[in-house]
């Protein structure tokens, strides 16, 4: 009687704790901000009060992917296929993910953790967001001044590489400053290559658009296409840029030395072709 006593103790005692059941899985947050750097995404997303204050509650797993398709599963799916970015359970609201190629285009996704490690499922209205870092340069060109060639008055938007018009067409110049320097019209223009008169024979194309006075970092998007084959600039301007390639590139007119017939510029380059987001906030 004593060994049978003990038995149903024993077993008892694993009834009472196999009766606990699995933790909710829990619904995922929305991300709301994007910051794109150079070799970094930053992204915020907007926690959910219900959620975070539910007791099956742990955190928050970033993952990243390069097809959209790898996130779009479900989180039982989810728990064996997709693999953090972060190595510990997030509990803030904001991620940054480094050592990212400008080359390539990131999908990005937010899901919560419950407390026996199981992701929820992704956010059906957000399921993730798109980004890729974008170099940043900054360049001091000459201006081009009359007949034959010019010195470092073209530049490569890819790695700033500063040449001759002359050299444009063998160099990948994708711009050229030209500057008409007599009254009533003391203009400073953004050319494209093929719109040299002397040094345009199978140079590269690039259209431009000025939006007027902005920073650098107060535009995030593409708002204009742009369709001309140069523009005026002024000190302060922000004009976009798209090369032959389909490259997006936005420029910022920081400087302009007429005395020493130079324009200095910050611009921000994307590396992928029709992807019109390159700034820093989405």
């Amino acid at each position: 009687m004593k060994r049978l006593m003990l038995g149903l103790i024993a077993l008892g005692a694993i009834i009472i704790v196999g009766c606990g059941g699995e933790a909710e899985r829990l619904a995922a947050p929305r991300i709301t901000r994007v910051i794109m750097d150079h070799e970094a995404v930053e992204i915020t997303w907007s926690p959910d009060s219900t959620v975070r204050n539910h007791g099956d509650f742990q955190g928050y797993y970033v993952f990243i992917a390069t097809d959209s398709t790898d996130l779009l599963v479900d989180a039982e799916t989810a728990d064996d296929s997709l693999s953090p970015v972060n190595t510990t359970v997030l509990t803030d609201t904001t991620y940054t993910i480094t050592g990212l190629a400008d080359s390539l285009i990131y999908y990005i996704q937010v899901r919560t953790v419950n407390k026996d490690d199981k992701v929820g499922e992704y956010n059906a209205n957000v399921p993730y967001v798109k980004a890729s870092p974008r170099p940043e340069f900054t360049a001091t060109v000459n201006f081009e001044i009359g007949q034959g060639p010019d010195q470092n008055c073209a530049i490569r938007f890819s790695d700033a590489t500063l040449m001759a018009d002359s050299a444009m067409a063998n160099g990948g110049a994708d711009m050229w400053v030209d500057h008409f320097g007599t009254a009533p019209d003391d203009t400073v223009a953004f050319d494209s290559p093929d719109h040299h008169q002397e040094y345009g024979t199978n140079a590269r194309n690039t259209n431009f658009v000025n939006i007027g006075q902005y920073n650098l970092d107060e535009i995030y998007q593409v708002p204009t296409e742009p369709t001309q084959n140069y523009v005026g600039v002024a000190e302060g301007d922000l004009v976009i840029a798209k090369t032959q390639d389909g490259n997006y590139v936005k420029i910022h007119v920081d400087t302009i030395d007429k005395t020493n017939k130079t324009v200095t510029i910050t611009y921000a380059y994307q590396d992928n072709p029709n992807f019109p987001y390159f700034a820093p906030k989405r």
